[in-house]
């Protein structure tokens, strides 16, 4: 199954980082400063050209604040996306692929994008996911990453509980600095090979453009990818899987 194949395969971004212990409650700090792209305190929907307005259903402890957030950042996303058509644009603006495309969503990786200060920047996003469509591949998301080293405690307070951050504690990646290949699993305490690292504890969320079964901010196409902070399960959101 793909999105079990996607479980698997996936991610990345953040390949070199340093491991630290998750916190069962996500809070800013010093290290992920708030992102200053995406925060407002107006009631304006978010709306875009040729798709409309961006309206999610809010649940149980999303303030009014939180949800206009996540409605902002995937209007903002929807916009940055649109210089990467192809994995041609990607690969000229400095992305290369973590070797994924079997799970049908490939991860194109600006690896010179870990740690240059931006968070949740529609404009500098850390990873472009491209799925193949009608036989052409497209732009379906972008994945945002932290800076290496950081962890769940210092994850920005976006949309509260609709925008859940995930890490990836059991995937191998190859050590070049250029392009890092997922090229196996092991446990979230196991060891990868020689040659290979592990994904680490940096954590990513995605913001899909286009309706997904579990909500426009699911780790993949399913709730099967990385692992979340403590005390929390794996977010599908359903109510929210025909937005945008």
């Amino acid at each position: 199954m793909r999105r079990s194949l996607a479980a698997v395969a996936f991610m990345l971004v953040v390949g070199a980082c340093a491991s630290s212990s998750p916190k069962a409650t996500p809070k800013a700090t010093s290290k992920a400063p708030a992102p200053t792209t995406i925060a407002t305190t107006t009631t304006t929907v978010p709306t875009v050209p040729g798709v409309g307005p961006i309206k999610l259903v809010s649940e149980t402890g999303v303030t009014s604040t939180q949800l206009h957030r996540a409605e902002a950042l995937i209007a903002s996303t929807f916009a940055g996306l649109k210089r990467f058509k192809t994995p041609q644009d990607a690969y000229a603006l400095g992305y290369r692929s973590i070797g994924d495309a079997v799970t049908g969503d490939e991860h194109y990786v600006n690896w010179s994008y870990a740690n240059d200060g931006h968070i949740l920047d529609p404009n500098r996003p850390e990873s472009v996911v491209y799925e193949v469509k009608n036989g052409q591949q497209t732009a379906v998301a972008a994945m945002y990453a932290l800076p290496l080293g950081s962890s769940f405690a210092d994850v920005p307070d976006v949309g509260g509980a609709l925008t859940q951050w995930h890490v990836h504690r059991d995937l191998c990646l190859t050590d070049d600095p250029q392009q890092r290949l997922v090229v196996g699993v092991t446990s979230e305490g196991g060891a990868c090979r020689p040659g290979t690292t592990k994904a680490g504890d940096t954590p990513m969320l995605h913001v899909w453009t286009f309706p997904n079964p579990c909500g426009p901010f699911a780790a993949l196409e399913g709730i099967g990818a990385g692992q979340v902070p403590q005390g929390q399960t794996r977010n599908c959101d359903t109510t929210n899987a025909s937005v945008p």
